[in-house]
C-alpha cells in the first residue's frame, strides 16, 4: 500500500481549557527542600505532600529525592493518610512470618492486608518490606488503597510501549488506569520501565500526580498529554513505524479517556476525545492497508474522517488536528482503492 503523504505542522498547545482550572492547595509556609533542584517537578510534589502531612523531610532540612525507598516505607506513605492512629495502634500482629512483633511497619502492612491492598498468607508468607519498592508495586497499591477499580477501562487492551506489550501481565490493569489519571508516562526512550525501584522523589511525584487528578487538577496535563502523543503518532508514520504509532495511539486515546472522566463537560475535552479516537483509527486503517485488507483501511479511513468532523464540532479550536486527520484518512482510502483495484491495464 502506498504510505500517505503525512501533515506534520501542528499548532502549539491546540488542547488547552477554555477555563483555567483550579490552583493547587497552598502549601504550608515552610522552608523549601534544599537538595531539590528549583525547576524539578519534585518541588511541587513534596511541597505538597508535606503541607497535608503524607510526607516529610530530614532535620537537615533535606528530602533525599534520589534514594531508593522500600517496601515498608512505601506502604506507611500510602496507609498513613488513611487511617487513625488509634486504628493503627490496635494492630500489633501480622501473619506474615518475616515482620517481627514491635516493628515500627507492622500496623500499616497489617492494614494493607486485611484491606486487600497486599497479599498475604497464604497466597504469601513473606512481605519482604526491606526490598526496595517497583513502580508497578507502588502504583498497584496506591490504587487499590484507593479503591480504584483495576477493571476500569477494561475495554481498551492494547500495546502501550516496546516494554509494555502484554495486556494480561500483572500490572496492565493498574497501569492503564495510571495513564488515565497522569500517574506515570513514557520516559525519552518510549519505554515505561514496570519494574524500575523508586526513589522517595519517585513515589511523591505518583502519588502527588494521583492526589491531584482525584481533585481535578489534572485535565490539562492530560490534554498536554494526549497531544504529545499525537505528535508521537504523525512523527512514526511519516517514518512507517506503525509499532510505535500503535503505541502511541493507545496511550493518547487513554489520557484524554482520563481528561474526560475528570471533566466530562469541558468542550475541548469531549473534542480532544474524538480526535484521539480518530487518530486510533487512522493508525488501524494505516495497519489495514499494510496488511492488504483494503476494504478495512477505507472504512476505518472514514471512522477517522467523521470522528475528527465530530471533534471539531464539539471544539472549532481543534480544526487544525481535524484538517489533519481528514488529509491523512483521505490520503489512506485513496491509496486503498487504488490498491485494491490493482495496476492499470496497459493499452
Amino acid at each position: 500500500m502506498v504510505t500517505p503523504t503525512l501533515l506534520t505542522k501542528t499548532c502549539t498547545s491546540v488542547f488547552v481549557l477554555s477555563l483555567l482550572l483550579p490552583a493547587m492547595a497552598a502549601a504550608a509556609e515552610t522552608q523549601p527542600f534544599k537538595d531539590i533542584p528549583a525547576g524539578s517537578p519534585v518541588v511541587e510534589a513534596a511541597e505538597y505532600l508535606r503541607s497535608v502531612g503524607v510526607l516529610s523531610g530530614y532535620p537537615d532540612g533535606t528530602f533525599r529525592p534520589n534514594q531508593k525507598v522500600n517496601r515498608a516505607e512505601a506502604i506507611k506513605v500510602i496507609i498513613a493518610p488513611l487511617l487513625k492512629q488509634e486504628a493503627l495502634a490496635q494492630l500489633t500482629a501480622t501473619p506474615f512470618t518475616d515482620i517481627k512483633a514491635g516493628e515500627w511497619y507492622l500496623p500499616y502492612v497489617e492494614a494493607a492486608r486485611q484491606n486487600s491492598i497486599v497479599d498475604g498468607p497464604p497466597a504469601r508468607s513473606a512481605f519482604n518490606g526491606t526490598k526496595p519498592v517497583t513502580k508497578m508495586e507502588f502504583i498497584k497499591m496506591v490504587l487499590l488503597a484507593y479503591r480504584i477499580d483495576p477493571n476500569s477501562y477494561s475495554e481498551i487492551n492494547l500495546p502501550l510501549a516496546t516494554d509494555v506489550t502484554d495486556p494480561t501481565a500483572w500490572f496492565y490493569p493498574y497501569l492503564r488506569y495510571a495513564l488515565t489519571a497522569s500517574m506515570t508516562m513514557i520516559t525519552s526512550e518510549g519505554t515505561f520501565d514496570p519494574g524500575r525501584e523508586l526513589t522517595r522523589g519517585d513515589t511523591a511525584l505518583i502519588l502527588y500526580r494521583f492526589l491531584m487528578y482525584r481533585n481535578g487538577k489534572r485535565t490539562q496535563a492530560l490534554l498536554s498529554e494526549a497531544e504529545s502523543e499525537i505528535l508521537i503518532v504523525l512523527g512514526s508514520l511519516k517514518d512507517n513505524n506503525p509499532e510505535q504509532a500503535e503505541f502511541a495511539s493507545a496511550r493518547a486515546l487513554l489520557a484524554a479517556r482520563g481528561a474526560n472522566a475528570g471533566a466530562p463537560n469541558q468542550p475541548i475535552v469531549q473534542g480532544a476525545l474524538k480526535i484521539t479516537e480518530a487518530f486510533r483509527a487512522i493508525v488501524r486503517a494505516y495497519r489495514a492497508g499494510l496488511s492488504q485488507q483494503f476494504d478495512e483501511s477505507i472504512r476505518l479511513s472514514g471512522d477517522a474522517w467523521n470522528l475528527a468532523a465530530r471533534g471539531k464540532e464539539l471544539s472549532p479550536g481543534l480544526s487544525n488536528l481535524t484538517d489533519q486527520v481528514q488529509a491523512l484518512a483521505k490520503n489512506l482510502a485513496e491509496s486503498a482503492r487504488a490498491a485494491k483495484a490493482g495496476p492499470a491495464a496497459t493499452p
